[in-house]
């Protein structure tokens, strides 16, 4: 059984019009704006191709279309004159180093001749060439350790325990220009001589503390030569003193004879020479010039009576003495200061 066909009929102005069907065909729209892709391979044109490019570029010189290259502008110097600026300040440095130099050369020359260099004028009045002596040194300097016992508002109290001490057989001092009264019960060379007389006083019981302890004597000047020199050797004799009766205290090397007697000796002369040499201060430092002395006479007995006898209580004499040479120094250094 045939299908029944389905038709389009149109009717116009009351007649009956046949309409002729056609079967529609779907076009591909793609196709008309997208070629296809032609899949054969041309050998020959790719050789061709292959070569061409195996070839070197040859310029033939038309630039009409090429690329134009930016202007090349001239850079500008970035450090416009410095090296002549740095000329400038080498040559200033040389002339000022050349003018200093000739300069010193002819204060020199001058110092050491007494005459003034050629070229230069002289006014003989006023072209002494001035004298260094060593009078304008000072007094010499004096730095030990001390081991200070306790300090005081009232110096009778202070007094009281100094007595305690030297009872025992100790060495006790109680300062007086100073506030709170501080009581001194020996002292080292350095914080480890310091340390080991601290050491023997715990032994007893007593409380102690180690401070440093410097009489500027260099602040003193002016004073004769003699006077100078005496002062100095006073002073080298005292740090020697220092030094063995710590060692005898702490059982160090032993003071022997030999060295007591060499320590004998030169202080015998400084005793010698004192009375000229004091006479030269003025009346207000000789006390304490004159306590200066006699502690150092009072430390030598006692240390070459402890090389005869060996008692132990002579080296903290020698101690005692020490601490009173000490604030004698201090003393007459602050007088003349």
């Amino acid at each position: 059984m045939e299908r029944e066909k389905h038709s389009i009929s149109v009717r116009l102005n009351g007649k009956e019009q046949k309409v002729k069907e056609v079967a529609y065909e779907q076009q591909n729209d793609d196709s008309s704006l997208i070629p296809r892709p032609n899949n054969v391979l041309d050998f020959k044109k790719r050789q061709a191709e292959r070569k061409r490019n195996e070839q070197p570029y040859w310029d033939d010189g038309n630039r009409e279309k090429s690329p134009g290259l930016p202007f090349k502008r001239k850079k500008k110097a970035l450090y416009k004159g410095a090296k002549p600026h740095l000329s400038m300040t080498l040559l200033a440095a040389i002339c000022s180093a050349l003018v200093i130099g000739i300069g010193m050369g002819l204060v020199v020359l001058t110092l050491f001749t007494g005459e003034p260099a050629e070229g230069t004028e002289a006014n003989s009045a006023n072209a002494d060439v001035p004298v260094f002596s060593g009078t304008d040194a000072g007094l010499p300097v004096l730095a030990v350790e001390v081991v200070q016992g306790g300090a005081f508002a009232a110096a009778e109290k202070g007094m009281e325990s100094v007595q305690i001490l030297q009872d025992r057989g100790l060495a006790a001092l109680l300062t007086e220009h100073t506030d709170p009264f501080y009581m001194f019960i020996g002292l080292g060379g350095d914080r480890a001589q310091a340390g080991q007389i601290s050491n023997l006083y715990q032994e007893y019981g007593q409380e102690t503390y180690v401070k440093s302890y410097r009489i500027e004597g260099q602040a003193v000047t002016g004073q004769p030569e003699d006077v100078t020199s005496w002062f100095d050797r006073a002073v080298g004799q005292y740090k020697e003193l220092l030094h063995l009766s710590v060692d005898g205290l702490t059982g160090g090397t032993l003071p022997t004879a030999e060295k007591a007697a060499e320590l004998e000796q030169n202080l015998d002369t400084l005793q010698v020479e004192r009375d000229q040499v004091f006479s030269k201060l003025p009346d207000a430092a000789q006390p304490s010039a004159l306590a200066l002395g006699d502690a150092l006479v009072k430390g030598k007995d006692q240390l070459k009576h402890y090389v005869e006898t060996e008692d132990a209580a002579a080296l903290w004499g020698t101690q005692q003495a020490l601490l009173e040479a000490l604030l004698a120094y201090e003393q007459l250094v602050a007088t003349l200061g």
